[in-house]
């Protein structure tokens, strides 16, 4: 099993797939490879005559370069193995579905599942016994695959023209209802027969990737069509060890947030990219020192990517810093591709711990001065009204008798 998770060289981002495959009648091009065969040996005949400089000789010479050489197996055979190839790369837990769209258009008896020895086994049994006939309804294919839970990214698999409904619009049509993250869609054509613009803008028009006869012709640019920044990396180009560190504690500080944190990082590009520049952070801000960088967001996944653009000394490259909650603790995931460091990042991740810590730190109540009242006296008892000695001799008998015998 391989270590990376792809289909076709293309990375299978995490969040779930779903693989759609043409399984129309000309998937199975048995009569495309004698077609080929016999172009071929045409044009072994007429090489080094007169005949080869000729209109008809050069069209039979051009259309013997573009079918190569002799297939040995067909375009159904060949998409069903590199589909049992992706599903050996998936790693364990990660969702999967596979939708065919040829005669009928539907989802696997299956439905979703998560990728493990028995699901894996149970897949290939499927792929084995599907068969090529019918058209190409590619809408009806994708809109299924809009409608399938637990799903972010959509693999497209075809060699031909869709043969109902407007696709571009109808795609648009689900992205715009869809809540959360958009779809990813990429594309995968096979034979000379697929309808490549269309493939292309697909990719393009919904951030994924275009893949014509195995090799990479469209990708997609979250900012620019020509702004020179890479997005499409091999697996084998993509740093295999993230660099993961702890910025703040939520046991020890109830407001340490993967918001806040997030936050803080997008409050200056220092926190983001190598130098000292202290400009906020939006989506598709382009720096030109030190080097040229864009810088990309996506605030529903708490992440952000610098991308290099041309001029840079390390392009092509990238690097995706993601914010998340890893126990009691908020953390930067920093992830790579291409020619970046990730060392590069070490001292970044300390300068956004102590911006987040300032954050963090609850200031002292100021100091006042404030009269000092002193401490409350034990309650005395009410004091009793002075008697006058006359009321008490008039009261007092034996008083009277002392008074008068004074006198």
């Amino acid at each position: 099993m391989v270590s990376a998770q792809e289909y076709y060289g293309v990375p299978i981002e995490d969040g779930g797939v779903a693989f759609l495959l043409d399984v129309s009648g000309s998937m199975d091009n048995r009569g495309e490879q004698i077609t080929g065969s016999i172009v071929r040996g045409l044009a072994a005949l007429i090489q080094g005559t007169s005949a080869e400089r000729s209109k008809i000789g050069r069209a039979i010479i051009d259309r013997a370069a573009r079918t190569g050489t002799a297939t040995q197996i067909s375009k159904m055979e060949s998409a069903r193995r590199e589909l049992v190839r992706a599903l050996d790369s998936l790693r364990d837990g990660t969702n999967f579905t596979i939708i065919t769209f040829g005669e009928y258009t539907h989802e696997w008896p299956a439905g979703v599942r998560t990728a493990s020895p028995a699901g894996r086994s149970l897949a290939r049994q499927y792929l084995a016994g599907i068969y090529a006939a019918g058209g190409t309804p590619m809408a009806e294919a994708l809109q299924l695959g809009f409608q399938t839970p637990d799903v972010r990214t959509l693999f497209v698999v075809t060699d031909g023209r869709p043969t109902t409904g407007e696709v571009l619009r109808l795609v648009q049509s689900l992205q715009e209802s869809r809540t959360g993250r958009r779809m990813v869609i990429n594309t995968v054509g096979i034979g000379s027969d697929q309808d490549g613009g269309l493939l292309c803008q697909l990719a393009l028009d919904n951030e994924g990737i275009y893949v014509r006869d195995g090799k990479v012709a469209c990708t997609f640019s979250p900012c620019s069509a020509d702004d020179g920044i890479v997005t499409f990396y091999p697996p084998s180009s993509v740093k295999k060890h993230p660099s993961v560190t702890s910025i703040c504690s939520s046991a020890k500080h109830p407001d340490c947030t993967p918001k806040l944190v997030y936050e803080t990082m997008l409050s200056e590009a220092r926190f983001q990219t190598p130098g000292r520049n202290r400009t906020k952070v939006r989506n598709c801000l382009d720096l030109d020192r030190p080097d040229p960088v864009t810088i990309v967001i996506n605030e529903d996944g708490l992440e952000a990517t610098t991308y290099t653009r041309p001029g840079h000394p390390l392009h092509a490259g990238k690097i995706t810093r993601i914010v998340k909650q890893q126990n009691d603790d908020v953390v930067v995931e920093t992830t790579g591709a291409g020619n970046l460091p990730l060392a590069d990042f070490e001292g970044i991740d300390q300068e956004l711990m102590e911006a987040v810590r300032g954050k963090l730190q609850t200031p002292e109540p100021a100091q006042t001065a404030q009269t000092v009242q002193p401490p409350p006296q034990p309650a005395q008892p009410a004091a009793q009204p002075e008697k006058n000695t006359f009321d008490i001799w008039k009261k007092d008998p034996a008083m009277t008798k002392k008074k008068k015998h004074e006198q």
